[in-house]
């Protein structure tokens, strides 16, 4: 029986045009644990200094970073970082462009943010790529993706970035080394082609769950393993999710809320994957129904940030400043 150890996580929560109405949506049975583990423990934490949908976080050093949103004409460029020690957010040299629905991690002792939607592009996503020094709180160019994405992930993994899953061809993954600074492109299944799935780094690992193909969320998993260069199937989600969070942390893989099927629901479901990787089991809902959020794991606790009640042109409108912590003792 395989386990999981803790590592680190980032994940991704997209977006879609179409109008969400919370829901929570009952759980079918396929590949679900006939056993409910149901834990409560979330509470609420300190909100963002402004509420946003479509945001990115990444984690370094013990604090939480939170980049970007959709605003309601263009995408926000609010940086914010919630430091542990005194419980609270503060503001940063804001993004250089504002950004939705874009890659964010952190690595080498930076934060590096990729892609996505801006605030001078419309809606066509870009290549552009920056980092940002915390010791001078400056954001500085880097070089471009091989091609615009929006709507992936962008994970951290042993001095390199992964830039998984998204909207634009092609449908690889990208590789940035950062030492060298230059990408280069790796080949994925033609089905990792969808935008707003979760994904998350799990020991060495990038899973990929859910997402949209065609205008409907789809419940396939995918995972790669980094250092075999290889692809396997991983178990489906028990339901169709767009617009989750996909988050590892307290050494299990958590789907946090989202979109159904039909993309026109929102829903307050957590589904953990079973310690030995083979099936998804229930767990108690979260405080509300949620899409388009972002995650974080800092000391244990999973920091659910952000997202809101509709997706796409609907985000701004019913965009959350909330943030909710699961604190649970390993």
């Amino acid at each position: 029986m395989r386990r999981f150890v803790q590592t680190t996580a980032l994940v991704l929560a997209g977006a879609v045009l179409a109008i969400s109405a919370p829901c929570s949506a009952a759980l079918g049975q396929d590949n679900v644990n006939s056993g409910l583990a149901l834990h409560s423990g979330w509470q609420s934490g300190p909100e963002l200094e402004s509420a946003r949908a479509g945001l990115a976080t990444a984690t370094l050093d013990g604090q939480i970073y939170a980049a970007g949103g959709a605003g309601r004409v263009t995408p926000r460029d609010d940086f914010e970082v919630y430091d542990s020690d005194i419980h609270r957010w503060r503001a940063l040299s804001p993004l250089p462009e504002g950004l939705e629905r874009f890659g964010l991690a952190a690595a080498d002792g930076r934060i590096w943010a990729a892609g996505g939607y801006s605030a001078e592009s419309g809606s066509e996503p870009v290549a552009l790529m920056w980092s940002y020094d915390p010791e001078a709180d400056v954001w500085q160019s880097e070089t471009p993706m091989p091609a615009a994405r929006a709507a992936f992930a962008m994970i951290a993994h042993e001095n390199r970035l992964y830039a998984v899953g998204g909207t634009e061809e092609p449908g690889g993954i990208f590789v940035f080394d950062i030492e060298t600074r230059e990408w280069s492109a790796l080949e994925a299944p033609s089905e990792l082609r969808r935008r707003d799935a979760g994904i998350a780094l799990v020991d060495g690992e990038i899973w990929v769950a859910g997402g949209i193909v065609d205008r409907r969320a789809v419940a396939r998993v995918d995972i790669f393993d980094i250092e075999a260069g290889s692809w396997r199937r991983g178990p489906d989600l028990p339901e169709a999710r767009a617009g989750h969070v996909l988050v590892f942390g307290q050494s299990r893989i958590l789907a946090l809320g989202g979109r159904g099927e039909d993309l026109r629901s929102t829903h307050d479901t957590v589904f953990a994957i079973t310690p030995d990787g083979a099936a998804w089991e229930r767990e108690a809902p979260l405080p509300a129904a949620r899409t388009e959020a972002a995650a974080a794991v800092l000391d244990n606790s999973i920091f659910l940030i952000g997202g809101g009640v509709g997706g796409g042109v609907f985000a701004p409108f019913t965009a959350l400043a909330s943030v909710d912590i699961l604190e649970r003792t390993p």
